[in-house]
């Protein structure tokens, strides 16, 4: 067995036992700066738009999912925004 193949052995054991543990890690990592993302975002939004921004946001989804114009009415309630 040359230095080579020795090598590339120890690398790729070695890279068999990294690489799940990396991904594990890489996972954790997105999901957290997901959260901090929308954290951010809702932060972001001032109270009084984010109702205004559901209904642009509802609106965008609808439309991707084929619906067209969309025919959504944001009606305020005293303890949250239904959306119709």
């Amino acid at each position: 067995m040359s230095f080579k193949d020795s090598l590339q052995g120890r690398l790729e054991k070695l890279a068999d036992e990294v690489v799940p543990q990396l991904q594990g890690a890489w996972k954790d990592v997105r999901k957290r700066l997901d959260e901090l993302n929308c954290s951010l975002a809702n932060r972001a939004v001032p109270e009084h738009r984010r109702s205004k921004v559901s209904e642009l946001s509802l609106r965008q989804k609808a439309e991707q999912a084929g619906q067209g114009r969309s025919n959504l009415k944001v009606v305020k309630s005293s303890r949250k925004t239904v959306v119709k």
